[in-house]
């Protein structure tokens, strides 16, 4: 039985644009202006094609402004289960190519899921980095073609913080490899994400309209686990047409 989630009646930030640059831009400009403040701030990161562009902004900056990423802790919002994390097709890996290598990130600096550990000492581990930092203070996402965010599928319990759940067909045909590996991921969970102070949804794709669609009109369908976040009150989303 899901809780009983109050829809806000605050608007969503929305921001069309045209153009893959324009969205890696103003995706980087709202995390800048999103975690704003001289506190080092917690935040969770997706993976996919859609933040690589984002990631590359990141980059650019932190190249030019040296000590602007040590305002910040990083954890990855999901990881596939099965695989190893030294693969090339683990989340884990996705961020050290992409952010850890660049950056020269220190162990100090990020958590990656550990696919590995038992789920119960994982959760008690992720939540123990998250009452450090108070809260999460950003969790951006992206959005899947069946409406999951992070491993949250269709029809998942909106209650839980952190757990393993099976994965659809629909999202495992997205997967490039040999898919008898994968069956199953680990995710951060709706109750989870919906705690963050603030959320940056990222949409790109023409096959994510239906999604878009499903979240703006601030009704919860449990077929479209993005329909979830109108029930946050500060969600800005940035969307590629």
């Amino acid at each position: 039985m899901r809780r009983n989630i109050k829809i806000s009646q605050s608007n969503f930030h929305k921001y069309y644009v045209k153009s893959q640059k324009e969205f890696d831009e103003l995706a980087f400009n709202k995390f800048l202006s999103l975690t704003r403040g001289n506190r080092k701030k917690l935040v969770f990161l997706p993976t996919g094609k859609t933040p690589l562009g984002f990631y590359q902004q990141i980059i650019e900056y932190s190249l030019i402004n040296k000590g602007f990423i040590k305002n910040f802790f990083f954890i990855n919002l999901d990881e596939y289960l099965g695989i190893s994390q030294s693969s090339e097709h683990s989340f884990k890996k996705y961020l050290e190519n992409n952010l850890v290598n660049p950056l020269k990130l220190t162990s100090k600096q990020y958590y990656w899921i550990d696919n590995k550990k038992p789920i119960h000492k994982e959760t008690t581990y992720l939540d123990s980095l998250i009452k450090k930092y108070k809260s999460i203070d950003l969790c951006i996402l992206g959005v899947g073609e069946n409406g999951h965010i992070a491993f949250n599928e269709p029809n998942c319990n909106p209650n839980l913080d952190f757990y393993d759940t099976s994965l659809k067909k629909s999202t495992l045909k997205n997967i490039t490899f040999n898919k008898k590996l994968i069956t199953h991921g680990r995710t951060i969970g709706i109750s989870k994400i919906l705690s963050s102070k603030k959320i940056l949804l990222l949409v790109s794709g023409k096959n994510k309209k239906s999604s878009l669609k499903k979240l703006l009109s601030k009704k919860i369908d449990t077929n479209y686990p993005v329909s979830y976040l109108s029930s946050h009150s500060n969600v800005t989303i940035i969307i590629n047409e």
